[in-house]
């Protein structure tokens, strides 16, 4: 029985084979073939270090960044962040380019170039124009061609401006406690910035919202640090702004409240049928008097009536006060009589 570990079971059959054999050699014949081994691979080291220090003609993807526009434009739309170059330059700069190692992007300095128009805010530069001053980025490489042949510019004025930040709630079933609710409006501090970019874009912009705000099971007031929203081309003053989220325990109130026509003649009077309804709504026990001093009062609008032949009137508020939420009524509609003054 034999005791003796095979270390080389975990191998392919064919290395498995070649190990066997290699085992059977003489301890001499072992060592002039490791010797033979060690020189070949020498030699194929010294000879790759050679030809990478041949110069070669061969095509690239270079990664190439943009700088110096125009004063006060900004560059709007696409253009390829890599150019296709033809090269003449040493093996090891064609290899590195090829494996992408630590290149540095090519600066394609537009305000250097001759810019052709073609619009008002359109320019192209033909690409056989600047492959010398390309060229003059790189150490020992020479560009030959450049594809596409063509590069186009658009663009347009850099504007700046300040706008609010819309603090955004993701909102799910389990947000608040039981019986808890926001409590008032959301403070943002700082409650606008400052926002710069295309005009086209810009001027359309009335605000910035916060990425989506999620808390669980919130029983009191809360603060974060929230991420603004990313818009592609636009620039933020700064990126993230503090929130404070004011939560309270809060009631629901049923009360039987009048019914208040608007937008009636002079010459007529408007009956809501029955004269009251019953309101409920959420408030929190904290601004519970304060609703004494603005009443929610809920009507019905005679103007309604100019749309056609109906029979009953929706019950609205016309001021909600902020205090309150969850607003209901009952019934909400109401049968009316119109009798003259």
């Amino acid at each position: 029985m034999n005791t003796e570990n095979d270390h080389t079971t975990g191998f392919p059959p064919f290395l498995q084979r070649i190990l066997k054999q290699f085992k059977d050699l003489q301890l001499l014949q072992q060592r002039k073939l490791l010797t033979f081994l060690f020189f070949i691979i020498i030699s194929t080291a010294f000879w790759f270090a050679r030809s990478l220090g041949e110069v070669y003609e061969d095509e690239v993807t270079y990664p190439v960044r943009y700088v110096n526009f125009p004063d006060n434009k900004v560059l709007f739309g696409q253009v390829p962040d890599r150019l296709k170059l033809r090269v003449r330059a040493p093996g090891f700069s064609i290899l590195k380019s090829k494996l992408n190692l630590n290149l540095v992007p090519l600066k394609f300095n537009v305000s250097s170039f001759s810019l052709n128009s073609i619009g008002v805010d359109t320019f192209y530069v033909v690409t056989e124009t600047v492959k010398d001053l390309l060229s003059a980025e790189f150490d020992q490489v020479t560009i030959l061609d450049i594809s596409p042949d063509t590069l186009f510019f658009r663009f347009t004025d850099m504007v700046v401006k300040k706008v609010a930040v819309r603090p955004i709630l993701d909102m799910h079933d389990k947000f608040y406690q039981k019986q808890f609710m926001k409590n008032g409006s959301i403070v943002v501090t700082p409650d606008s910035i400052i926002i710069s970019g295309p005009g086209t874009i810009i001027r359309k912009l009335t605000g910035i919202d916060t990425k989506p705000i999620r808390f669980t099971n919130l029983s009191d007031t809360a603060q974060a640090q929230c991420a603004l929203k990313p818009i592609n081309m636009v620039a933020y003053s700064q990126q993230e702004v503090q929130v404070t989220l004011p939560v309270d325990r809060f009631t629901e109130v049923d009360e039987n409240v009048t019914i208040v026509p608007v937008n009636v003649p002079d010459s007529l009077n408007l009956i809501a049928i029955p004269g009251q309804v019953t309101l409920t709504y959420n408030i929190c026990l904290s601004n519970y008097n304060k609703l004494t001093k603005n009443p929610p009062v809920p009507h019905i609008d005679y103007n309604a009536l100019r749309k056609g032949q109906i029979s009953r009137l929706s019950v609205f508020l016309t001021d909600t006060p902020g205090i309150i939420s969850n607003v209901r009524f009952n019934p909400k509609e109401t049968e009316f009589l119109i009798t003259r003054k």
